[in-house]
């Protein structure tokens, strides 16, 4: 059984302001996700504010595509989980 319930998913997370963006980029650690904290310092350091909405654009993506309900499956399942799923995937394909 997958323990995906039991970790909080960033993407839950409002992503609408600067602050939140961070703490969202902040929880991608708790799943072992690289949070990219520095760089999204450093591109909203140089991005001109006309940009910003892009640049929000950008990392919320991110976060999003990290923190999908796949995603964090994948990345709470366990060993046994995967090798059973690697098994039928095997199965199927060789059908």
């Amino acid at each position: 059984m997958s323990t995906a319930a039991q970790h909080p998913a960033p993407f839950e997370l409002p992503m609408e302001t600067v602050p939140q963006l961070r703490a969202a980029l902040a929880g991608l650690a708790s799943l072992g996700i690289e949070t990219k904290l520095e760089e999204f310092e450093a591109d909203l350091a140089k991005t001109p504010l006309h940009e910003y909405e892009a640049l929000g654009d950008k990392y919320r993506t991110y976060v999003r595509n990290n923190t999908s309900p796949e995603a964090i499956e994948g990345l709470t399942m366990s060993a046994a989980e995967s090798a059973s799923q690697l098994r039928r995937k095997m199965e199927e394909a060789g059908r």
